[in-house]
Parts: structure tokens; C-alpha cells; sequence
């Protein structure tokens, strides 16, 4: 019976063994994911070496309840303003924000070697410091450029119109209109941007290029890196002053987050289900594919690492049940014996 009981124990031990490895499986490939995308990594970037919390905000809205240019600009202005009523006051020559605008259109584009069509995204703001593509050429556009008449093109776009990559400042044509090559860019690699990004060869354009080209075009994204001295101090200043109607507001710094995961996993089955008219851009599917992943990760790690919590929180009560009934016999009797000592010491005093 007794090589019987050790069988088991030892059949126990190796199970909870191997859930223990399956833990710290599913934990490696857990990080591995969380730095897959640079994309919700913006706050870090440029917060740099700052001691001041930066959280980074994407907003989303319905694409028949885009904004337009004015509208953003007019939320800087009461940025700033609760900014300095929160005062928060920037370094001279700095700021405390940064943001970045998107919206996208289909354009038909014409180069040396051929044309094509493609779903073109037109970019206001900073919009390469959320999204730092890899430049193979030439360089980005920003809202620096006082030049209106650049486009950044991907490498598949470069290679269908001009055969090569290196291409920055030769010219294709959108409409009749020329249009300067600024840069080639490499699109991501990992395995989320892969499998989010399905829309083939693609430029990025100014988005008041954009705009001249169709007038009816708004701004379907809005992002923003700002100071969060609190937690949700930057989410609550957008929710209440860039309105998205029946859009989303969410914030990317915290997408990866215990608490966020937990709701990711309540919400399953319903995050599937879309009615409110956002159709998301590429780097947010790619975001929520990567939560998705995160989130049954962390729900097999629960679940395997039960038993295995069990059984220390098992053996741990058995250790202090057994400590203390061997403390409560020895400590007595290592009292009676102490007396004992002492009042040998006191009888032999009292002999001499």
C-alpha cells in the first residue's frame, strides 16, 4: 500500500510539474507578443528619459462622422487651455503632446513602370512617430512639410510603378496631378500587422493632399500622446472634448494591462460584433488581434497554474500545521528543561 501511495505522489508531483512548465510557456510567448507592435508604444518614445507619465489615446470614429482639419486643431486649442489649468506648463521650445490624424481613400497612381490602385492613407500631425515604419529610402512627410506634393509609398507600391525601391524624389501621377516621392517605407513584419493588413500596395499622402483630391474625405483617427499625471486624466480630457459620437475612444497604453485583458476575456464573443459604423485601420485590427492572443494566454495560464497553486497553498498549510504542532510540544519542554537548568544553577549556589 505504501508503494502505492508514493506512486501517486510521484505521478502528482510530475503533473503538476509539467502545468508549471506550460505556465512559463505560455508566459514567455505572453511577452514575446506584448513587443510585437510599435505602434501602442508611442508614449514611451516620447516621453524618452522624462519622469512625467505620458499615456497615448487613439480615437476612432464612424465613417460617416469623420472630422475635418478644424476640428483638430480646434481640440488642440482646448487642450492647451486645460493643460495649463492643470498646470502643466512644457519645457521652452517644447510641448507636452504630441498627436497624429488619418483617414483613407481609394486612389488609382501612375509611376515609370505601370499603375495601380490603392487604399491610400492620408496623414496629418506626426503620424510617423506612432507608426515608425523602417524608411528603405528617401524620408517621411510631416506637418513640417510646407510641401503638400509628397507621398510615401510602400515597398510593394515602389516596386509595381518604378521596379526598384530606391525611388525618393521621382514623380507619380494621382489624377492627372504630380506627386513627389519622399520616401519608401517597409511594412511591418509581425505576425498581427500581417494578418490585419490585407489591403496590397499602399501610399501615405498628406492629408490636405488628400483632401484636394476628394472633398468629401475626413478623418477617421485621431491619436495623441499626452501628460497622464493620473491614471486617466488624458482619456477623460479627450472623451470630454473630441467627440466621436457612436466611435471609440481607447487607450493604448494600458491595451496590455491585467485589468484590460480580464475585460477583453468578459467581452468575449461580442467584440466580434460590430454596429457602430468604425471601420477600424489596420494597426488598430492589428492591436486587438495581439489583446485577443494576450487574452487566452493569460486565461491558459490561469488555468494551468491552478493545481499547481493548489497544491503550495496545500503544502504550505500542512508546513505551518506541522511547525506548529512541533513547536507546541518542543516549546515546553525546552521550558521545563530551561527551569530545570536554573534551579540547578540556584541549588548549587546555595551548597557552596
Amino acid at each position: 500500500m505504501k508503494i502505492k501511495v508514493d506512486k501517486r505522489r510521484w505521478h502528482f508531483a510530475i503533473v503538476n510539474l509539467i502545468l508549471v512548465v506550460l505556465v512559463l510557456v505560455c508566459l514567455a510567448v505572453f511577452l514575446s507578443i506584448r513587443g510585437t507592435l510599435d505602434s501602442i508604444h508611442a508614449a514611451d518614445r516620447y516621453r524618452g528619459d522624462n519622469e512625467m507619465r505620458f499615456a497615448q489615446i487613439a480615437a476612432f470614429l464612424p465613417v460617416d462622422g469623420g472630422k475635418a482639419e478644424e476640428d483638430i486643431f480646434l481640440f488642440r486649442e482646448v487642450l492647451n487651455q486645460k493643460l495649463v489649468d492643470a498646470s502643466l506648463e512644457a519645457p521652452e521650445g517644447a510641448s507636452l503632446y504630441t498627436d497624429a490624424y488619418s483617414g483613407r481613400i481609394n486612389l488609382t497612381v501612375s509611376g515609370d513602370h505601370g499603375q495601380a490602385n490603392v487604399k491610400a492613407i492620408g496623414v496629418g500631425g506626426d503620424f510617423f512617430q506612432f507608426h515608425p515604419l523602417r524608411l528603405r529610402s528617401g524620408s517621411y512627410i510631416s506637418s513640417d512639410d510646407f510641401m503638400l506634393d509628397r507621398v510615401v509609398l510602400d515597398e510593394t507600391l515602389a516596386w509595381q510603378l518604378f521596379g526598384g525601391f530606391d525611388v525618393a524624389g521621382l514623380t507619380v501621377t494621382i489624377d492627372g496631378k504630380p506627386f513627389q516621392v519622399a520616401g519608401v517605407v517597409r511594412r511591418e513584419s509581425d505576425f498581427a500587422t500581417k494578418e490585419a493588413y490585407q489591403d496590397g500596395a499602399s501610399m501615405f499622402l498628406s492629408y490636405s493632399a488628400m483632401k484636394a483630391l476628394d472633398e468629401n474625405s475626413t478623418i477617421t483617427c485621431y491619436e495623441i500622446v499626452m501628460p497622464d499625471p493620473i491614471t486617466g486624466f488624458a482619456k477623460g480630457i479627450v472623451q470630454e472634448n473630441f467627440t466621436v459620437d457612436t466611435g471609440d475612444i481607447v487607450e493604448n497604453s494600458s491595451r496590455y494591462s491585467l485589468e484590460n485583458l480580464f475585460s477583453v476575456i468578459g467581452d468575449f464573443g461580442k467584440r466580434s460584433m460590430r454596429n457602430n459604423g468604425v471601420i477600424y485601420p489596420y494597426w488598430e485590427n492589428a492591436v486587438r488581434l495581439t489583446e485577443d492572443y494576450l487574452a487566452l494566454l493569460l486565461t491558459l495560464m490561469l488555468l494551468f497554474g491552478l493545481c499547481p497553486a493548489v497544491t503550495l497553498l496545500v503544502l504550505a498549510i500542512r508546513l505551518v500545521i506541522r511547525t506548529w504542532r512541533t513547536l507546541k510540544k518542543q516549546v515546553p519542554a525546552r521550558l521545563d528543561r530551561a527551569r530545570e537548568r536554573h534551579r540547578e544553577k540556584i541549588y548549587a549556589k546555595d551548597r557552596e
